[in-house]
Formats: structure tokens, C-alpha cells, sequence
């Protein structure tokens, strides 16, 4: 009878850890494409200026050095979604004359906050945080630095007053 317990209890736990998915994090690929980035985005542009706002293009075609491809991509590894964006810049010259892909130009400025923008949508500089000590590690410093201090007060009197 011991034998038949333990046997069902080894099949129900073996389908239970069946049940049990790993977490896997979501996977973000190329370059983020903000709206408000896009947006900044205008005709006769100079490559330098497409630089510095959509940063380095993931594609550039070594025979056509005039057009610059942008893409991202994010899998959602929960919901098993992807979403992916693909942008086309295609120069004259130094000046950008086409934007193809996902994004219509002419649309650009009305374009709402994307939720890359909530999520990177600025440097937030904050204040290196230190570590909290423990219960006794805070009373065994305290203590430290009573004694320390007890100690240069003492010096300190004792050079104040050599006779004493």
C-alpha cells in the first residue's frame, strides 16, 4: 500500500511540475523606434541629423549607400505576440528625400506617445542608494563609533591639558 501511495504521488507531481512554465523574458531587437523620434523627423534632413535623432540604422546597404533601414521588433514571450516596426530612409545626396515603412511622414507630428516612449522617454538621474545595515550591524557601528568618538575626546583633553 506504501508502495501505491508513493507511486501516485510521484505521477501527480511529475504532472504537476508539467503545468509549471520558466519565465522567459520579452526580447527586444534593433532599434527602438520612439514616435516622438519620428516625429523630429523632416525632409532635407542631413544624415548626420537622421543620425543623432534614429541613431545608427540597423541595415546599410553596401551597394546603394542612399537608403538606410531601421527595424524593431519585441516578442512578448507571455502573449507569444511580436510586434515589429521596419523604417526606410532614403537619402539624395546628403539630404533625406523619402521615409518609408510603418510611419507616413506627413503624419508624423500627430503621432501619439508610443509605449516605448512612456518607457524610455527620457534620462532619469537618480541617487546612488546605499545599502541599509541590519539590526545588529547598526548596533555593534554605533557602538564602534561611540568608542571612537569617546576615544579622540579623550586625546583631544588630554593634549588640551598635559598636566592633568
Amino acid at each position: 500500500m506504501p508502495a501505491l501511495k508513493f507511486f501516485l504521488l510521484s505521477i501527480s507531481l511529475l504532472a504537476l511540475t508539467a503545468c509549471i512554465k520558466p519565465y522567459q523574458p520579452d526580447i527586444q531587437q534593433g532599434n527602438i523606434l520612439n514616435n516622438s523620434e519620428i516625429g523630429e523627423i523632416r525632409y532635407g534632413m542631413t544624415k548626420q541629423e537622421v543620425l543623432f535623432i534614429l541613431g545608427t540604422p540597423m541595415v546599410i546597404d553596401p551597394f546603394n549607400e542612399t537608403r538606410w533601414d531601421y527595424f524593431y521588433s519585441k516578442t512578448n514571450q507571455r502573449k507569444n505576440q511580436t510586434e515589429k516596426r521596419l523604417i526606410t530612409a532614403v537619402f539624395e545626396g546628403d539630404k533625406l528625400v523619402e521615409l518609408r515603412g510603418d510611419v507616413d511622414l506627413s503624419k508624423v507630428t500627430s503621432l501619439e506617445p508610443s509605449v516605448e516612449d512612456m518607457q524610455h522617454g527620457g534620462t532619469v538621474i537618480t541617487e546612488p542608494t546605499r545599502k541599509e545595515k541590519g539590526f545588529l550591524s547598526r548596533i555593534f557601528s554605533d557602538r564602534k563609533t561611540a568608542k571612537a568618538r569617546k576615544e579622540r575626546e579623550k586625546k583631544a583633553s588630554e593634549a588640551a591639558n598635559p598636566s592633568e
